[in-house]
């Protein structure tokens, strides 16, 4: 192995003596890049009372390659599935019997990997006892807390017609045991809180041109030392040095642009959206307010919760005459049930390919936002006619920043069974929070998911 001509903490020294990150360098040696130049951004997107695993379950090695998946095939090199891993923090009875029934359990344990507190909620189960909340933080909630980010909004909670809350299975997200976060369920209340008051760069018009200022001039210093620098590198290192810098210009640009500049490319302030009932409706709007949120770094970490557990939304406009909940009870020999079930989840798969599109036409760098963001897609059951946890189906978009490989189908269980708890502690690393449990420490994540 030869000498490194560069260290790898070496820096680009911009005005004020500013340092700017690099890229992996082949003169740094042989170690992976661990310079990280755009923010990693983490999204739940919960959908609820099970899927159809028949229909959901990928062919071969495409990960968009099944009915109900079928719509993420514009970024299937953005997804992977993951298939076979089981909610053992929902399947847990350490006191001799089950805390709340199979929806409580399910979707309070989905995010916490913690077993329920006792309470006064009896639910459906006449055999279990009566539960209370989720007994720890949720991997969202905890993710912000250790990485202690200093964003303007800490998280974002968002719901379509999830509910008030109240209930166990109107909630995803939790700061501590028994403190959930409601979601909030009006694009315009959530626009108000966070948009109403948005100039794009957050200050008056003469200091953004003097921030403007500023930032070209910490560039221009930066490409002064590089051209210092350069004769040391060899000609592949010049390439990546010089797409490293044109990325930081653009982002330099994005971020200096005035405040109101428009399109998809830029951080700018959205229209207001206008008041709806419209379930289809409200759910673009909240993904159009999260996506601009998370492109102008207002928050890095949201939920977005459709319906909630035990959701009884009629889905009218797919033809859908019962409510969501009471057709997922159908055995699976009413076929027309299960083909209407089917498309529901064809349609929440469309939603996510949509949030995918939005955060993809967002660039950073030489890549976008979705590159640089996690989304787990998640239900409270495996399957809803039997209330199942074994074997779960779950969804994971974007790369976090190249932390994570995609575009494949990874399948668990068919051997020795495996917690969902251990997906958690992967999507923690890949966050840049280390550990190697969750949750009830030990009981339902022993470390991160082999492969991911």
């Amino acid at each position: 192995m030869r000498t490194p001509v560069l260290d790898r903490r070496t820096v680009l020294r911009g005005a004020g003596g500013i340092a700017l990150a690099l890229p992996w360098l082949e003169a740094m040696g042989t170690r992976t890049a661990s310079a990280a130049v755009f923010p990693k951004r983490f999204v739940v997107f919960f959908t609820p009372n099970g899927g159809i695993r028949e229909n959901w379950t990928p062919g071969g090695t495409d990960p968009s390659g099944s009915r109900i998946l079928a719509p993420l095939a514009p970024y299937k090199d953005y997804v992977n599935t993951i298939d076979g891993v089981d909610n053992t923090a929902a399947m847990s009875r350490s006191t001799g019997t089950f805390i709340g029934d199979d929806h409580q359990r399910g979707i309070g344990t989905m995010l916490t990997c913690t077993e329920l507190l006792p309470g006064p909620a009896k639910g459906g189960c006449d055999s279990c006892a009566p539960a209370g909340l989720a007994g720890g933080a949720s991997i969202d909630q905890w993710i912000v807390q250790k990485l202690a980010v200093k964003t303007k909004f800490p998280s974002l909670e968002l719901g379509v017609q999830s509910g008030a809350g109240g209930a166990i299975t109107g909630y995803t997200s939790y700061s501590a045991s028994n403190t959930p976060l409601p979601p909030e369920q009006s694009p315009v209340k959530v626009f108000n809180r966070i948009f109403a008051n948005f100039t794009g760069g957050g200050v008056d018009p003469a200091a953004f041109e003097r921030l403007r200022i500023e930032r070209k001039s910490v560039l221009d210093a930066a490409m002064k030392h590089y051209q210092s620098m350069a004769g040391r590198l060899g000609q592949s290192d010049k390439k990546k040095m010089e797409a490293h810098l044109q990325g930081i210009r653009e982002l330099e640009q994005r971020l200096t642009a005035p405040a109101t500049s428009t399109g998809s490319t830029a951080c700018s302030k959205p229209a207001t959206p206008a008041a709806s009932t419209d379930f289809p409706t409200l759910g673009q709007q909240q993904m159009d307010l999260l996506a601009m949120a998370l492109a102008c770094d207002l928050t890095r970490v949201a939920s977005l919760m459709w319906e909630r557990g035990v959701g009884g939304t009629v889905f009218k406009w797919l033809g859908a005459t019962r409510g969501h909940h009471d057709m997922s009870h159908d055995a699976d020999s009413a076929t027309d049930t299960v083909e209407m079930l089917t498309k529901i989840n064809i349609w929440f798969s469309e939603q996510l390919a949509y949030l995918l599109g939005k955060l993809k036409a967002i660039p950073e760098g030489t890549g976008s936002v979705l590159d640089n963001t996690v989304i787990l897609w998640c239900n409270e059951l495996s399957r809803g006619n039997n209330h199942s946890h074994p074997e779960m189906q779950f969804v994971l978009a974007g790369k976090a920043g190249g932390a994570l490989r995609a575009g494949r189908v990874l399948k668990f269980g068919t051997g020795t069974r495996v917690s969902h708890g251990n997906m958690l502690v992967s999507i923690m690393n890949a966050m840049d929070v280390p550990g190697n449990t969750f949750g009830n420490a030990g009981a339902f994540a022993t470390g991160p998911l082999t492969g991911l």
